[in-house]
């Protein structure tokens, strides 16, 4: 009801609150026998006047209530967008009724043709999108990401909500891999979103992604789906803080990594065998999806871009390669015509040399460098007190120096004296207690990043203490990403991590 309509209203009703009906009286009394006294006019107005201003201003009130009811009911209590490439926000009051549904995009404005979605509780409105995404081809199980964005000042009702549409979505769509995030909009967001046409929901993940990788731009991200920023995101083991995610980011639109290194490798005439610290990650170049590649063979460093959907070279470069290859599990590696060991290997000739089992060695590190011009493996750990510092050669595993020391950063539980019982409690753990060892904790960093411990290289691995929390502090590549972790040395927990592009 409009304001105008509203005045109409009231001053309709406050002319009929007391209508005038003293002629009909005289009237009535002039039939009547006896003397009728005369009523003059100016008393009529002394008790009519107030009546009818107290019947206007009791329906003023009535209806001052009745509007300020009416916008309770239908203010904004959270904001819900639904990020696919349509973007769609939906404004809901406190009974999840939806009180407005604004496309964001155009095709948004596609998908919601026709749709009267306002009044409509927030569970008939999610379907009604899904159901029209699925219907014109937006989602289906190749493009099957679906962002949920929810604003409210209220921690806990935002996550319920949250896990309310990640169901609804579940059930409409069981294929879908569903991301649900609490976001708090302030200007330079709201501006950010409105720049590039996107909601804000969806400008704070594509925030925290490049915030990771200086290589990826905003206005890169901005114009793609959801699955294809999901994709690249995983494939770099990008990690977007207070994000849940429900199933997986469908890649089988895509040729798959083993295709595009082949297709790489025979435009630049090179067999995959030789292919040397191999890093394949998605990105997005000339409009298309893509395999970004990074490798080595005989001396020259390849750069390719190839069509993830076709196999097609969008982009390709070489240069003479200046990095040192070498596998952590195999015994070859190799940098021009060199071949190396590898770090196990070098490791195994140096615990053997000090007659330590692996399993008893903590805080193993181990480095691949080079000194008058020979390569070597340095390695260090630590066993019942003793440090120990190894130099490896790295094409022929000779020992070529070693020292022992008391070590500095010697394990040890709190209430246990037995240097021989806190190896095997580090290691193997118990019901006391005891740390997980230094295995478990690379496989817990391992999995929280995404990576397989087979891969890993330039492995540190230190027990530390901290405010009166045991540690373990490990580093370690894989392929050109670097990776920081502080696990729990009692429950595995991650505790704190970073990752960067090690150039």
């Amino acid at each position: 009801m409009t304001h105008e309509e509203i005045h109409k209203r009231i001053q309709q009703a406050a002319t009929h609150a007391a209508p005038d009906q003293l002629d009909a009286i005289l009237s009535a009394c002039e039939e009547q026998k006896g003397t009728v006294i005369s009523m003059k006019n100016n008393q009529k107005r002394r008790w009519i006047a107030p009546l009818s201003a107290a019947a206007a201003l009791a329906i003023v009130a009535g209806s001052i209530f009745g509007i300020s009811r009416f916008q309770q009911a239908s203010a904004a209590d959270s904001v819900v967008t639904l990020d696919i490439n349509p973007s769609i926000a939906l404004s809901v009051n406190n009974k999840e009724t939806v009180t407005t549904a604004t496309p964001l995009n155009d095709d948004a404005k596609d998908i919601m043709g026709g749709m009267e979605l306002e009044g409509t509780n927030l569970e008939t409105a999610v379907n009604a999108i899904i159901g029209a995404c699925l219907q014109k081809g937006y989602l289906d199980e190749l493009e099957n990401a679906i962002l949920v964005s929810v604003e409210n000042a209220d921690a806990d009702t935002a996550t319920q909500l949250q896990n309310e549409l990640t169901t609804t979505i579940s059930g409409a769509f069981q294929s879908g891999a569903i991301l649900t995030q609490t976001v708090t909009v302030d200007d330079d967001l709201a501006q950010l979103a409105q720049q590039y046409n996107i909601s804000a929901g969806k400008a704070s993940l594509i925030q925290e992604v490049i915030a990771q990788d200086s290589t990826l731009t905003f206005e890169s991200l901005a114009p793609l789906s959801m699955s294809e920023i999901s994709l690249i995101a995983s494939s770099r083991n990008l990690t977007t803080t207070g994000v849940s995610q429900t199933g997986t980011t469908s890649d089988q639109a895509y040729i798959g990594q083993d295709a595009a290194l082949q297709a790489a490798c025979d435009h630049a005439g090179i067999a995959t065998s030789d292919v040397q610290g191999l890093s394949t990650e998605f990105g997005w170049s000339k409009g298309v999806m893509v395999y970004e590649l990074d490798f080595c063979s005989g001396g020259t460093e390849y750069e390719y871009d190839i069509n993830a959907t076709d196999g097609s070279v969008v982009k390709n470069e070489q240069e003479p390669c200046d990095h040192t290859w070498h596998t952590s599990s195999g015994n070859t590696g190799a940098q021009g015509n060199t071949t190396f060991i590898g770090e196990s290997a070098a490791t195994a000739a140096a615990l053997t040399h000090a007659k330590v089992d692996q399993s008893a060695a903590q805080s193993l590190t181990v480095k691949l460098d080079e000194d008058d011009g020979v390569t070597y493996y340095e390695i260090e750990f630590c066993s019942a007190g003793v440090e120990y510092d190894y130099e490896i050669n790295a094409t022929t595993g000779d020992v070529v120096k070693f020292e022992q020391d008391t070590c500095d950063h010697y394990a040890h539980r709190t209430g246990s004296n037995n240097s021989t019982n806190q190896n095997q409690n580090q290691n193997q753990g118990n019901s006391n207690g005891s740390y997980i060892g230094y295995d478990a904790a690379l496989q817990a960093a391992c999995k929280h990043a995404g990576v397989d411990a087979s891969q890993v290289s330039r492995l540190e691995n230190e027990l530390d203490h901290d405010d009166g929390v045991a540690r373990y502090e490990i580093s370690f590549h894989v392929g050109n990403m670097e990776y920081e972790y502080e696990i729990n040395a009692t429950n595995g927990q991650v505790l704190k991590y970073e990752s960067e592009r090690d150039d």
